[in-house]
């Protein structure tokens, strides 16, 4: 008896040895680690997607941007195909190693994509595959292809991808990922709002130019992830603070008799929607900390009616930009502000009469812009130095 249960328990001890190992275990040499993909317009209805793959014996030890470097330290490989599985599977067709896309950077969707596709063939499967991690920031590429982004190299980084994530997360850019782009496009009172990029040229030095990417704007997206009108850099500054995903930033305003600038950096910047008894009228109150960081007027602000008299300026001017921004994106249409999202929760029965029409609907809404900031330094040097 006692053998045969020792028996048993060996048998029994074996098949769980045997369940618990790991049949689908892909070595770390047998993975290709994709940095950054871009989605085109293929002919036929068709997508292309071109994945940007580290080539790892490139990266040992370098600390070399992709411009300096001897040889290119990854490599772009495209196909074509009716969704984003489809493609991606002829793409792994291509290569020796398993596609990886949990340490992806960015992913880069030409312009012409989102006139001629619905962007749900993107999201869907952003959405749906648990091999996505939803932290890859999504852009815009303006002018040219998403694949012809991938492709430049960059003077001070290992590639276009690294170069664009580095740039928005320097510059606070941040709630741009995959995964905020699909919580607003399912959203009813918001629209997504997301950065674009342009290839220009740059000088490196006085015998050579080369061309880099870097971000010019924001694209206003509506309720169908169609573009319905693009802002400057400067007004996406002021847009983002409006929405309330900026922290810090800067501005430059002109002196009050016209002669001479004043330039100021911005900390601590809050957002607040507030509406009375009609929903219809809205004031939406910006804050923050400013600081005196250039002044080429001929305002001494050693003197304190000096700085009182410019932060009731600052704030005007604030102001004024502000309203002109608003007036611009109602005039598009989307409400990329998320003052939908507010009346959605303060006014519901009003809100269940608008939200079928909120993009032609959020251009009747009233909405005034307050600014309430604080001056907080002007600076070492009082009077300006002659």
């Amino acid at each position: 008896m006692m053998v045969r249960f020792t028996l048993l328990l060996s048998v029994a001890a074996i098949l769980l040895l045997s369940l618990s190992g790991c049949t689908d275990f892909i070595e770390p040499n047998q993975l290709a680690i994709i940095l950054g993909t871009a989605v085109d317009h293929a002919e036929g209805d068709n997508i292309e997607i071109s994945n940007q793959i580290v080539i790892p014996s490139q990266l040992n030890g370098s600390n070399k941007g992709g411009g300096s470097g001897g040889e290119d330290n990854y490599i772009v490989v495209s196909a074509t195909g009716r969704n984003v599985f489809d493609a991606s599977q002829k793409i792994q067709g291509k290569i020796s190693r398993r596609l990886m896309t949990s340490h992806r950077i960015l992913i880069a969707v030409g312009e012409e994509f989102f006139a001629k596709h619905e962007l749900n063939k993107l999201f869907d499967k952003l959405g749906r595959d648990p091999a996505n991690n939803l932290r890859d920031t999504i852009v815009i590429v303006r002018g040219s292809s998403a694949k012809e982004f991938l492709k430049l190299k960059h003077p001070m980084e290992y590639n276009s991808s690294v170069a664009a994530g580095k740039e928005m997360q320097i510059n606070g850019l941040e709630g741009f990922t995959s995964r905020h782009i699909v919580i607003e496009s399912l959203a009813q009172g918001t629209r997504p709002f997301i950065p674009y990029i342009q290839i220009q040229e740059v000088e490196l030095n006085s015998k050579k130019k080369t061309p880099i990417a870097a971000v010019a704007g924001f694209a206003v997206m509506d309720k169908n992830m169609r573009i319905k009108g693009f802002l400057n850099a400067g007004e996406g500054a002021l847009a983002i603070w409006m929405i309330g995903k900026g922290s810090n930033g800067g501005i430059t305003i002109p002196s009050k008799n016209g002669k001479g600038v004043l330039s100021f950096r911005l900390t601590h910047q809050k957002r607040r929607i507030h509406a009375g008894n009609d929903p219809a009228h809205v004031v939406l109150t910006v804050k923050a900390q400013a600081y005196l960081l250039e002044n080429s007027t001929s305002l001494d602000m050693s003197k304190s009616e000096n700085m009182v008299a410019l932060q009731r300026y600052l704030n005007k001017q604030i102001q004024k930009e502000l309203q002109q921004t608003m007036g611009k994106i109602q005039h598009f249409g989307p409400d990329v502000i998320g003052i939908g999202e507010y009346l959605h929760r303060k006014y519901p029965y009003w809100w269940k009469t608008q939200k079928a029409d909120w993009d032609n609907n959020f251009k009747k809404i009233d909405v005034t812009i307050q600014a309430k900031i604080q001056l907080r330094s002007t600076g070492v040097t009082g009077a300006p130095l002659d």
